[in-house]
């Protein structure tokens, strides 16, 4: 219906709703009137969508709706990121606030008129207008009609001030309850801290008494602390005494020491001139000595030497005699070596000399040179052999790692076909008889796709497996229709085996991606299924056909694919992302909207082991060219050893040769060795014979003996007459010897007395020493107690009060260190009887004498401050209260007004509480029976209906008191019956269709006939669904019911 042109908005009022993207809208914009709007609509056509662009538009969280709690969740399905903009009435121009909504990352973002703007900025903006969205009383979203009857009534009167109380009437109410907890808090602090107070007093009056004690014990303590300085200064005395003694024997010692040490220096001179004397002697007698030593060693040698001329002349007489046997023998000796001579020449004569050696020689370094050749020769053919051997044991071991990787895949396919004959018996079968009859078929028929099949990437494992179903991995495939026929016959007719067979012979030759893998990288895939397995191509058809291989992409990372952007590429109905697989189907109906569903991979099983058919290929092409190279090397080593053989005869033959040479030049060299013998020795003899009659003859001799003999003879005289002086010095020293060996006896004598004497006295100086020593000793001991004394008496000096030390000063000091620890024993006694006081009592007694007199300063501050605060008390009550009464006379008169119109009863009460401000309420009493009575509006007494319309004439109650711009209520019908609700209506019309009434929402899913309305009033009907055409022509379809209403029945 129109809005009346006289009647205008209120500052605050929603002008115009503009959303897209938003839950079930695309994109929608409507305009409310001023008062009272009726919202109608099918369910599930979005009118609760309206309730909840309002609310977030205008900047409140969620969480007031009662649904989700994050923004994320309004945007519709399918979109990143939504919009709603709300334009409120101003009092000069309007204000216009936009909040866009993104999905990804949970956020909003705010424009107030039109510019970039915060939370804060809008918060401030609606703040102005007194809007409410957070207050049931005047906004009631559908989810949270239940709360309204359940609110507690502090609760349902806060919202009640706020919704249509004085501008300051919440604020009020909130300074009560804070006065009234400072009230709360500072009697509180008054009860505890007077109790402290008067405990404390009780003590300190019981402690009076102990202090009296406390003092006669702190007197005796003084008296006590002050024998103990005297005794120390006592003690200190009579150290100090023995101290003096000390250090007086100290210095006697040290000066009866110097004088012995005096006297010590002239016995210690005399020692020495003593000792001086001795080594005078001591030094001629060793000179005498050294000279008789000397003679004795000269008549020695003399002697010695007159024994060898005697023997020397003996030997010449001997040779004197023996001259002219001597020279016969010569005579006999040289014709006997003349004779030998001649023999020897006579035989030399005789016998031929041996030939030269040089040509032996020759043929020797050459025979040697030529026998070195072929033996090195020999020796690369060993090795040359040997390298061949040692490269035929690492092809053999090239050979047997190889042959383990084929024996390793064929595992593989050991370890599937025993998955195969666990899950299917015939089909393991099968692949047994095939094995032995694959030369039946025309072309090849392939195993199973189990056996068959090869995954390239393994981390593409699980996916593969996922897309192939148990059928299709035991199908066999057939290459042509003939080869179908006779696998089918043998196999499945005659023996009754249940098997899975399939003929590619009619089916597509090509399969093409519906992507380009060039695009896949663009969507976050990184291959297709079929680009991750390996198969003969006949097999790669049939998967292709039977699980669209070709067509299912996947990703190996979950964070690059986003699932909502897939829908709109309709040609891949099915891809992989990470652990999950997803499927997408598109509704056969209106707009064709995707639905997509998600699951996880299956646990890899039947793909866990691998057979790569490339690298069985590989295997048994390495075990080919490593058995073709073995026979290579086999065939080169046959040729080499009979190459070495050969050469072998050869280096032999040329040893023997080389022996024989060696042989020949030995035997030669042995008779050039026995010429030159002959030679030698022949030389030898003549030069023995030249020697022997070179010999001087027996007169020659004899001459040369007599000059000899007198030679020694004038030799043996000069020697004795030397010994006969030598013999004299001898003699002459001795006697020099002795006449000085008497006289040092004298001198021993005089040395040993000055010793002695020395050794005497030195005995004393030690003993002197030692006494000194003892004396010191003594003397430091006491030192070090006296400083000790000392010390420990200056320092009981310091420590001690004033008074003590008066008292030690006043007291007479001729007592002695007994006396003063006799008394100090009898006062110690007296302090050791129980006092029953201990040492904390003073101090405790003031710590609680300043504890008072503190609690006595917070007390008085504290009923000041509680005086205070109940004089503001009094003056925000003064304000508040009779403002109260009368907002909730007024409500009440409405409600029960309304509530008379409906045939009920009902009442709105202030509930009171005398202490606590925030345990003040509203009750709301109804009846809707004649036997019953008022009772309580709660969340469980009434109905469904009854609740609901108890609320709605609450709200209605409210709706002239309103402070807030509009309000706004979410079928708040629901559960009434028609006549109750016909009766709602018609006063909700008759309250918000008034010039004075502010804006109103009215949001219900149905309407009764018949009922009343205003030309005030606006009704907005939603055409929102998936059946809605494209364009909607309504105007067209208003004119056509007008004129059917006109034309009549």
């Amino acid at each position: 219906m129109p809005t009346h042109p006289a009647l205008s908005f209120r500052p605050g009022s929603i002008v115009r709703v503009a959303c897209e993207h938003f839950v079930t809208y695309d994109a929608v914009e409507f305009r409310p009137g001023p008062h009272l709007n009726m919202i109608v609509g099918p369910n599930g056509t979005g009118k609760s969508t309206v309730v909840c662009a309002i609310a977030l538009g205008l900047g409140w969280k969620p969480s007031v709706l009662g649904r989700a709690k994050d923004v994320a969740s309004y945007v519709k399905l399918g979109h990143s990121q939504g919009w709603v903009e709300i334009e409120l009435q101003g009092t000069e121009s309007n204000v216009t606030i936009r909040r866009i909504l993104f999905r990804e990352s949970n956020t909003s973002d705010w424009m107030l008129q039109g510019v970039p703007a915060s939370a804060r900025q809008v918060h401030q903006a609606v703040s102005q207008f007194n809007i409410e969205v957070g207050n049931l009383c005047a906004f009631l979203p559908q989810d949270r009609v239940a709360d309204f009857a359940a609110m507690t009534p502090s609760k349902l009167l806060q919202d009640t001030q706020h919704a249509a109380g004085h501008a300051q009437l919440s604020e009020w109410h909130a300074q009560l309850i804070d006065y009234g907890h400072q009230r709360a808090a500072l009697d509180a602090r008054l009860e505890q801290e007077q109790k402290e107070h008067d405990h404390l007093e009780e003590r300190n009056a019981v402690l009076e008494r102990d202090i009296r004690r406390y003092e006669e014990r702190l007197d005796l303590e003084k008296r006590v602390a002050a024998l103990q300085v005297r005794i120390v200064f006592a003690q200190y005395y009579d150290v100090k005494a023995q101290y003096d003694a000390a250090r007086a024997k100290r210095e006697e010692g040290k000066r009866a020491l110097e004088r012995l040490l005096q006297d010590q220096a002239p016995l210690e001179r005399a020692v020495e001139l003593a000792n001086e004397k001795l080594e005078k002697a001591q030094v001629v007698m060793q000179t005498h000595k050294r000279e008789a030593d000397e003679a004795h060693t000269a008549i020695l040698r003399l002697t010695a030497s007159r024994e060898e001329l005697d023997t020397t002349l003996a030997s010449l007489t001997e040779q004197e005699k023996q001259l002219e046997a001597h020279d016969a023998e010569r005579h006999a000796a040289i014709e006997d070596m003349r004779t030998k001579i001649a023999e020897m020449e006579r035989i030399i004569a005789s016998d031929t000399p041996p030939g030269p050696l040089e040509p032996l020689d020759g043929q020797l370094r050459s025979r040697k040179a030529e026998h070195r050749v072929a033996c090195d020769e020999l020796h690369d053919m060993d090795t040359q052999c040997l390298e061949l051997r040692t490269r035929q044991q690492r092809l053999s071991s090239q050979m047997d790692e190889a042959r383990r990787s084929l024996d390793a895949v064929d595992t593989a396919r050991h370890r599937r076909l025993q998955i195969m004959a666990r899950a299917d018996r015939d089909t393991f079968e099968a692949v047994q008889w095939l094995e032995h009859h694959q030369d039946l078929f025309e072309r090849t028929v392939h195993e199973p796709v189990l056996l068959i099949l090869q995954i390239t990437r393994p981390e593409a494992a699980r996916a593969i497996e996922t897309c192939l179903s148990w059928p299709v991995q035991r199908t066999f495939v057939c290459e042509t229709r003939a080869d179908y026929d006779l696998f089918t016959r043998e196999l499945i007719d005659k023996r009754k085996w249940r098997l899975n067979v399939v003929e590619l012979e009619s089916t597509r030759s090509t399969y093409t991606p519906p992507i380009p893998p060039s695009d896949l990288a663009a969507l976050g895939f990184d291959a297709y299924a079929m680009d991750c397995v390996d198969a003969p191509n006949e097999v790669l058809k049939y998967l292709c056909s039977a699980s669209n291989l070709h067509a299912i992409p996947i990703s190996f990372r979950g964070d690059r694919v986003r699932p909502q952007d897939m829908e709109q590429y309709r040609a891949i109905r099915r891809y992989i992302v990470a652990d999950t697989v997803f499927t997408t189907t598109y509704s056969s109906y209106g707009r064709k909207l995707p639905q997509t569903m998600s699951r996880v991979l299956k646990p890899l099983r039947n793909f866990a082991y691998q057979q790569d058919s490339s690298e069985r290929e590989r295997a048994e092409e390495s075990m080919t060219s490593y058995q073709r190279q073995l026979d290579h090397l086999q065939s080169e080593l046959e040729r080499r050893q009979h190459d070495r053989t050969q050469h072998a005869q050869h280096c032999d033959a040329l040893a023997q040769d080389l022996a024989r040479i060696k042989d020949a030049h030995h035997e030669l060299y042995t008779k050039h060795r026995e010429w030159e013998r002959r030679e030698a020795k022949i030389a030898a003899q003549r030069a023995n014979l030249a020697q022997e009659e070179a010999k001087p003859s027996i007169t020659v001799q004899r001459r040369r003996i007599h000059t000899e003999r007198h030679k020694l003879a004038c030799d043996m005289a000069q020697i004795s007459e030397r010994l006969c002086r030598c013999l004299l010095s001898m003699t002459r020293a001795n006697a020099s010897s002795d006449v000085h060996g008497l006289a040092m006896l004298h001198v021993y004598a005089d040395v040993d007395a000055c010793r002695a004497t020395l050794r005497e006295h030195r005995t004393r100086v030690e003993e002197a020493e030692t006494a000194l020593r003892s004396v010191l000793d003594n003397f430091t001991a006491v030192k070090s107690q006296t400083k000790e004394l000392q010390a420990r008496a200056q320092q009981q000096w310091r420590n001690a009060t004033d008074e003590v030390q008066a008292m030690v000063q006043s007291q007479a000091e001729d007592e002695s260190v007994a006396q003063l620890e006799a008394q100090l024993a009898r006062l110690q006694a007296q302090l050791e009887v129980p006092w029953g006081v201990g040492p904390s009592v003073l101090e405790t007694f003031r710590e609680r004498k300043e504890k008072i007199l503190e609690l006595q300063r917070s007390l008085e501050g504290a009923r000041a401050e509680r005086e205070r605060c109940v004089s503001a008390m009094q003056r925000v009550e003064e304000q508040w209260l009779p403002a109260l009464e009368a907002l909730i006379q007024a409500v009440n008169e409405r409600f029960s007004a309304a509530f008379d119109r409906m045939k009920c009863a009902g009442e709105v009460r202030l509930a009171r509480d005398a202490t606590h401000y925030e345990k003040w309420g509203i009750d709301i009493l109804v009846k809707f029976r004649d036997t019953e009575r008022l009772q309580l509006l709660t969340g469980q007494r009434q109905s469904g209906g009854e609740r609901s319309l108890a609320t709605i004439l609450y709200l209605l109650s409210l709706t002239e008191l309103s402070r807030t711009p509009f309000s706004l209520v979410d079928e708040i019908n629901q559960g009434m019956d028609p006549r109750a609700e016909r009766a709602v209506h018609s006063q909700m019309v008759a309250m918000t269709c008034t010039p004075e009434a502010g804006q109103y929402f009215l949001i219900t899913p149905k309407l009764l006939p018949g009922l009343a309305y205003h030309e005030l009033m606006k009704v907005l009907i939603i055409n929102n669904g998936e059946w809605l055409p494209e364009r909607l022509p309504l105007r067209e379809l208003i004119q056509k019911k007008r004129a059917a209403v006109a034309a009549g029945p």
